[in-house]
């Protein structure tokens, strides 16, 4: 009868065993990824759950992130970045794109005027500008065809809707992984007029990656950010240079999504303390990658 007794009460626990091992533990999809193999990822890990402890980030929220070193040509930290979220502001990135694409091939004028456009439109995120340039290259449906044609490998990107005059934009899709693709391209000058393109991203605006971080004033950032209540996002190339003073760049991504936030009953704090909150982990987290990226090229920075 004992034998009989714990031979049920071993089946329970590596019953048991086998089930927590199956549960959701953590928010990386690409762990068993052999081409990833950094402490970053665990270490970015590590912080959201911190953030879901503390009540900050609900169970209805989900973050995606990527750290890709542009020295190495290699990407660092993948957490959910196929998952498909609302694009927000960042669909600007592929607006201009379309735009340049249209330039290069001879069916636009890159006129004052649009210059001006894209400035308003990148620096001071101006849903008019993305509107001016989303009517002069057909419309939406037109836009994101091209961007389909011609660009394939933003796959999970969609360009479906104008962005309201109220800004709410909700319909527009893309992912942390095709904002990272878009960044390595860019930087890489696979992209049409990348060099210009980088003019506008350069250009300061406000961001969650950079500025109320302890990352050095000496770095430089080419950067977007998206914002809507229900998604915070903020994706660009931040330019370090090591003891040495060589270049080290890499592209950092992070997005945070609560799709129940589209719904104006299910907010219980102000837009602008929601942005708030999820701004601070985002610039949290982008300290840490600041911090790992640095030391691994023999600098001595120091998160504390």
């Amino acid at each position: 009868m004992i034998n009989v007794y714990f031979k049920r009460v071993i089946g329970i626990l590596v019953c048991c065993g086998f089930c927590v091992l199956l549960g959701p533990t953590t928010e990386i999809q690409a762990a068993h990824d052999p081409t990833i193999d950094s402490p970053l990822e665990q270490t970015i890990d590590d912080v959201i759950k911190q953030f879901r402890r503390k009540g900050t980030l609900a169970s209805t929220e989900r973050t995606s992130f990527v750290v890709h070193d542009l020295t190495r040509g290699k990407k660092l930290v993948s957490i959910n970045e196929n998952r498909q979220m609302m694009a927000a502001s960042l669909v600007k990135n592929f607006v201009m794109l379309i735009y340049f694409h249209e330039v290069k091939q001879g069916r636009l004028y890159h006129s004052n005027r649009n210059k001006e456009h894209l400035k308003k439109m990148i620096r001071y995120s101006s849903n008019t500008s993305t509107n001016y340039f989303m009517r002069l290259l057909g419309g939406p449906y037109r836009v994101n065809s091209k961007l389909r044609a011609n660009y394939p490998v933003f796959k999970h990107t969609k360009i479906i809707e104008y962005i309201p005059a109220n800004g709410r934009t909700y319909r527009n899709l893309t992912s942390a992984r095709d904002l990272n693709e878009f960044y390595v391209r860019l930087w890489n000058n696979k992209l049409p007029y990348s060099d210009k393109m980088k003019y506008y991203f350069e250009l300061p605006n406000g961001d969650y990656i950079y500025k109320k971080t302890r990352i050095p004033a000496s770095a430089k950032v080419l950067n977007k950010t998206g914002t809507v209540y229900g998604l915070i996002g903020d994706s660009g190339i931040i330019v370090m240079r090591d003891p040495k003073g060589n270049l080290r760049p890499y592209v950092f991504t992070g997005l945070i999504e609560d799709k129940t936030k589209t719904n104006t009953r299910r907010r219980r704090i102000s837009f602008g303390a929601w942005v708030g909150q999820r701004a601070n982990i985002l610039r949290r987290v982008s300290e840490r990658v600041y911090d790992y990226i640095d030391n691994t090229y023999g600098g001595s920075f120091v998160l504390r």
